[in-house]
């Protein structure tokens, strides 16, 4: 196989043995990960287990203490940093701007211009004008994804996009994250386990800088699991619909 289609088939993101420490503190122990081409990929686990640690190793942001991560086939230092940049999309956990940008100036900060049909499945097209720092969450957020989509990156990694907004927007934004799977890898950090299950087709679960388990969330957000990930004896109920997620009563209420 040449190299160039070595690329073309390779896992988007690999982290192998991967370690990150501060101090004496470990962040990330021994991490073994492979994130295919598409699909839409969570990270999910308690405050604390590495979530966040693992979106700016997979950035290039954080230094590693030993182990290798690999973008498309190469070691993320062989990357020249813009090279890098056109292949990824970031959308951060908070999001705001620091200037007083229209969205419209904001979609120019872009490493592409956004296609009209961007703005079209953004819902952006009547925003335009709009100044950034006025929008709703849910606005903000399909601006700052579709800056982060503009030039079509091979892998997107949001973190925490919708953490801050209430339940329809965050289904809307999820569905939205959806579609962008179609055609990117999308890694998203969640802490709604709900949210994970219904649109993730893929979950890493991790706790305490360490990955438990990952797969489709079906296999793997059982409740042996996530007792392990969160200390707490959370218990998965399935739904006609769907599932959902909850601490089961310790004790029977008088």
């Amino acid at each position: 196989m040449n190299s160039a289609a070595q690329f073309d088939t390779a896992p988007v993101l690999t982290f192998s043995s991967v370690e990150v420490r501060a101090g004496t503190k470990t962040l990330l122990s021994e991490l073994t990960l492979m994130v295919p081409r598409c699909g839409l990929f969570g990270l999910v686990g308690p405050n604390g287990a590495g979530k966040s640690t693992f979106v700016r190793a997979a950035l290039g942001l954080q230094a590693l203490s030993q182990g290798e991560v690999r973008l498309c086939g190469r070691r993320l230092q062989d990357w020249r940093p813009r090279e890098q940049a056109r292949h990824v999309g970031y959308v951060p956990q908070h999001i705001h701007s620091h200037w007083d940008l229209t969205v419209r100036e904001l979609l120019q900060l872009a490493l592409a211009p956004p296609s009209a049909e961007l703005l079209h499945d953004f819902e952006l097209d009547h925003l335009l004008a709009r100044r950034f720092n006025t929008l709703s969450g849910g606005e903000q957020a399909r601006a700052a994804i579709a800056r982060a989509m503009a030039h079509q990156p091979a892998l997107l990694l949001a973190d925490e996009p919708a953490a801050h907004l209430d339940l329809p927007h965050q289904h809307a934004l999820l569905r939205l994250l959806q579609a962008c799977a179609t055609r990117s890898a999308v890694v998203i950090v969640l802490h709604d386990l709900h949210l994970a299950a219904r649109y993730c087709d893929r979950v890493a679960v991790m706790a305490q800088g360490r990955l438990l388990r990952h797969g489709p969330p079906d296999a793997v957000l059982d409740d042996t699991t996530l007792a392990r990930a969160y200390e707490e004896p959370l218990m998965r109920v399935p739904t006609p619909a769907q599932s959902f997620f909850t601490v089961p009563l310790l004790e029977t209420p008088p």
